[in-house]
């Protein structure tokens, strides 16, 4: 390479790559490929490139890039390996710097996650206009690509999908952010409650983005996480943790809307990843969720990986402080004349160890009788923490009601499913009382209407994916195209026009390839180039195990342009 674009901030290495490729002034992308890394035998990646040795190679001479700066800087390596042991981000380094990109992506468990990675790449609008009215062109900032980032930190406005597929189409092309491409079809635009929520993880993700805090075993955030768990009653020194309680209060804190955008939801049985999280910690999770996990326990990103958190399980005198104070506790709780089951729930233990602390303390078993023989018991709903509990739930489900005038109660419990049940369970009758209740009306489609309007669209696709380079046309492509991929081929029967249409267009693979060939015949005469078989094939993309099987329609087609070449030679060759 003679020359190599200077990286922009916050610019993701795949953008600078592709505005390299908008300059090299190369006809085929493919001699791109070998421009930067000596080889067409690589694809174009975006959160984790490989072949960097290489291309620090290619650089110019009085180039100062290292791969550690590209890795670092530009690319979301921090990001998804910031939660990994040493051993393994090094193996992650060295694949990125020479090796096979599937290779870091199953050691970030990637590949197995439920986490699906963005299929777009997305962009902000203002930092779209400040990059062209700062550096004349815009481009793709890597603190936009991550999973579960919806806004951008900078502006506090809700990020956008461009037209660009980061896995789709030609993974031999690097494409450049631009105005075709990075459009604003419809404003977004979030609840205030949901935009805070992605404001903190946006702001603390690129703190994880931006800054080398040093690889940590499991161990380490394991430890982190329980400290914050015991001070906040969700586990006890014996590494007893309340799970239901936790959850309830997880999925409360951030509600399931949230929860679900960041494709981190609970399942309503017992498991899950948060339980994993704080009970194993051996498996790898998604960055985002150790966010999620972090943010909740109020622990600040900086302080979790540089700042040791809570009890020294080696000093004696912390443990021995904190169990004087559960003891005196269980003390004034059984002098209240609650049951054990009540006192076991305050204290988020299990009856046997109040039990057992009962026994050690050698506290009188007033449970049992209460010298007249009759049981001494006082219900846990007559006590003066049951009834501020109360008042404050009752609060705060007006209070939601208030701020959501528009929504049912249905709709306000399935962010606040902790709220409602509690309320369900000690105060049902007040519950039904101030209970709203909606009568929704449920829109039918218009399938006819819908029909009609959509098969300009079809066509205008169709019409596209003729044109240029072929793209194969199915219904799978064709929906993908149009942003409804979900739904066209599943209802394509209350569609009978689209329907036609479509089934008259869809190629069969040998259709397909032929097409290709066609293409490439063009596209070898605009060349200049010998039309052979061979080339025909390489420009075309068609494996010669299929050529083989189109050989008679691809004779036809050479006949008909003037050509003729050895048919049967080929066929040997490819045997």
């Amino acid at each position: 390479m003679n020359f190599f674009p200077t990286p922009y901030p916050d610019e993701i290495l795949y953008s600078t790559l592709a505005r390299y490729c908008m300059r090299s002034g190369n006809i085929k992308e493919i001699h791109n490929f070998e421009d930067l890394f000596g080889t067409r035998n690589c694809i174009a990646t975006m959160e984790l490139p490989t072949q960097l040795d290489a291309l620090i190679e290619n650089m110019p001479a009085n180039s100062k890039c290292t791969a550690e700066y590209f890795i670092y800087k530009h690319t979301l390596f921090p990001f998804l390996a910031a939660f990994i042991p040493e051993e393994r981000a090094n193996k992650i380094i060295k694949t990125m710097r020479n090796g096979e990109g599937a290779v870091s992506y199953m050691s970030l468990g990637l590949v197995t996650s439920s986490v699906t990675l963005n299929r777009y790449f997305r962009f902000c609008p203002e930092c779209f206009k400040e990059d062209i009215e700062r550096f004349g062109e815009p481009y793709w900032h890597r603190s936009h690509q991550i999973t579960g980032v919806f806004v951008c930190a900078k502006h506090k406005i809700p990020l956008y999908n461009s037209t660009e597929l980061i896995r789709g189409g030609n993974r031999q092309r690097f494409i450049s952010a631009t105005h075709a491409n990075c459009i604003v079809e419809k404003e977004i635009s979030f609840p205030s409650d949901l935009m805070e929520k992605m404001l903190w993880m946006a702001e603390d993700a690129e703190i994880l983005l931006n800054n080398h805090f040093g690889f940590k075993e499991p161990d380490w955030f394991k430890n982190q996480f329980r400290a914050k768990l015991i001070e906040k009653g969700y586990a006890r020194m014996n590494n007893y943790i309340h799970q239901k309680k936790l959850k309830e209060d997880f999925i409360e804190f951030y509600g399931y809307e949230y929860l679900k955008l960041v494709q981190s939801s609970l399942p309503d049985k017992s498991g899950g990843w948060l339980s994993d999280m704080v009970r194993k910690n051996d498996r790898t999770t998604y960055a985002i969720r150790y966010l999620l996990l972090a943010k909740f326990l109020e622990i600040p990103v900086v302080e979790l990986f540089n700042t040791k958190l809570g009890f020294n399980d080696e000093n004696e005198s912390n443990i021995d402080a904190y169990q004087e104070l559960w003891d005196q506790r269980l003390i004034e709780l059984t002098q209240s004349g609650l049951s054990i089951r009540e006192i076991a729930d305050i204290l988020k233990s299990s009856t046997k160890t109040i039990r057992k602390a009962i026994d050690r303390l050698g506290i009188e078993p007033f449970w049992k009788f209460n010298g007249g023989g009759k049981y001494h018991y006082m219900k846990y709903t007559d006590t003066e923490e049951f009834k501020i509990k109360r008042d404050e739930c009752r609060k705060k489900w007006l209070e939601l009601h208030a701020q959501y005038p528009d929504k049912s109660s249905n709709q306000i419990r399935r962010n606040n499913d902790g709220l409602y049940a509690w309320l369900k369970k000690y105060d049902s009758e007040w519950l039904e009382q101030n209970y709203r209740r909606i009568k929704t009306v449920v829109n039918t489609i218009d399938w006819a209407k819908r029909d009609t309007e959509l098969l300009p669209l079809v066509k205008e696709v169709i019409a596209k994916m003729k044109e240029g380079k072929p793209e194969r046309i199915t219904w799978t492509t064709i929906g993908s195209k149009l942003g409804i991929s979900g739904w066209l081929s599943k209802k394509k029967d209350k569609l009978p026009f689209v329907k036609a249409y479509i089934d008259s267009e869809v190629e069969s693979l040998e259709e397909y390839h032929i097409r290709k060939i066609k293409w490439a015949i063009e596209e070898l005469e605009r060349q200049g180039k010998e039309i052979t078989l061979w080339n025909l094939a390489e420009t075309a993309g068609v494996k010669p195990k299929y050529m083989k099987y189109i050989m008679r329609e691809i004779e036809n087609l050479l006949i008909e342009k003037g050509y003729s070449t050895n048919i049967h030679e080929y066929l040997h060759n490819v045997r």
